[in-house]
């Protein structure tokens, strides 16, 4: 007889309640989306068990952070898990390297349906469903070793046959730590009879025992930093009657995250370099979920002329231009974070760079000035002579000295990079 469909949903490194890392200054509106994003991620993770009707929600690891104390995050975990208690679905839950097992044995009670295995040594848990077998669930560790005959004896018997049998699905507990010198003995000894081996991502393939069933690394349902692009949500897995195996990934994180570079050659001003960038933008697809993308950008040439795009002033004025034409308050909300043209001297004649990094240094040594000493420093130079009447005060005290500054570096580089040409 065929095994009875089986449909879990796989989600790992929730860190409910954890900040985001990396997003810069924001505005109110804004780092309220960020500030929720884990709690909101781990609603949608339960929302999606509910819609999809999953036989059980697992999550390997890293459910919230221990040396982050959060009453919110432990609300959230108890919410969640009754809303699926009242549909009867399952959670089973391993520690990780940040939620170890002490800190699960420190919580107060969880709901029913909740099991945290906190050791290897603990008991499988059948899966089943209005009387029916679906999986056994157990614990595992890098030196966990089921041999053929000994899952016989975890299945007590039930299955005569592979075809027939429920599936074995093992979690592991990543913060059992292996250290280097026991990882030959364990390679020649482990073995793990399963049919899935569930493990949150980046877990160490050394620290996994060998096994000829299929192993899923899930990510973290919501990306926790720049690094952390793409779409990111929770994994649905299916296996039908006929034992046939099917990954589905579902994206639901709030904030996401991208990095983009953005050429700036043969651009005639700002205006025609935030239109590329709006087109580059345009051409991301729209992930299911995502309320807020924080872009990072890198501006990049192929040759010495930079347009002035060199400067964090242009780069910050250029994220203004471009947020007020991306970022929609009541639609799509956007951060950018745009990082200036690198300064290459191998695009400066030969001849001319020993001179053109004096110049830089010069610059740097200059260090930061007050406003004051800026306005006594043109006030010296007889600058209000040349200006009209009555603009001078005004016009020293809305000139930035950091933005002086990064002219007066983009005006020696462009000089430079002009010595000889025609």
């Amino acid at each position: 007889m065929a095994a009875k469909p089986l449909r879990l949903l796989h989600a790992a490194n929730l860190q409910l309640d954890c900040p985001l890392r990396g997003t810069g200054s924001l505005g109110d509106d804004v780092r309220e989306i960020v500030e929720n994003a884990t709690l909101t991620a781990f609603e949608r993770i339960v929302t999606t068990s509910l819609e999809k009707d999953v036989d059980a929600l697992i999550i390997t690891g890293n459910t919230f952070d221990a040396s982050y104390p959060s009453l919110a995050a432990e609300v959230a975990i108890r919410d969640g898990c009754n809303r699926l208690a009242e549909r009867q679905i399952p959670v089973f839950i391993v520690p990780g390297r940040v939620d170890p097992a002490t800190a699960w044995q420190e919580m107060p009670p969880l709901p029913k349906n909740v099991t945290v295995f906190l050791s290897a040594s603990e008991t499988p848990i059948d899966l089943t469903d209005h009387g029916h077998l679906l999986a056994t669930i157990l614990p595992i560790t890098a030196e966990t070793s089921i041999e053929p005959e000994e899952l016989a004896n975890i299945q007590g018997g039930r299955s005569a046959g592979k075809g027939d049998r429920p599936f074995m699905v093992g979690m592991l507990l990543t913060d059992h730590v292996v250290e280097k010198h026991e990882l030959p003995r364990l390679a020649a000894a482990r073995f793990a009879a399963l049919d899935w081996l569930l493990c949150p991502a980046g877990t160490d393939t050394d620290s996994l025992p060998l096994t000829d069933g299929h192993i899923f690394s899930q990510a973290a349902p919501q990306g926790m930093s720049r690094s952390d692009t793409g779409a990111h949500g929770v994994t649905l897995l299916e296996v039908d009657s006929h034992r046939k195996t099917k990954k589905t990934l579902i994206s639901l994180a709030p904030v996401r995250w991208e990095q983009i570079t953005q050429s700036v050659d043969n651009v005639s001003g700002r205006e025609a370099l935030v239109e590329r960038m709006v087109a580059q933008l345009e051409r991301l697809p729209l992930l299911k979920g995502e309320v807020l993308r924080i872009v990072e950008w890198q501006l990049n040439r192929s040759s010495s002329e930079s347009l002035g795009w060199a400067t964090e002033t242009a780069a910050n004025e250029l994220s203004v231009a471009l947020t007020q034409l991306s970022d929609h308050p009541d639609g799509l909300r956007y951060v950018h974070r745009i990082r200036p043209v690198e300064l290459d001297l191998s695009l400066i004649e030969p001849a001319h760079r020993e001179v053109l990094t004096e110049y830089l240094l010069a610059l740097e040594r200059r260090g930061t000035v007050d406003q004051r000493a800026f306005s006594k420093w043109l006030t010296d130079a007889h600058v209000g002579e040349v200006l009209k009447a009555g603009h001078w005060e005004e016009w020293t005290q809305s000139i930035p000295p950091d933005q002086v500054a990064d002219r007066a570096k983009q005006l020696g580089w462009n000089w430079f990079s002009t010595i000889g040409k025609q």
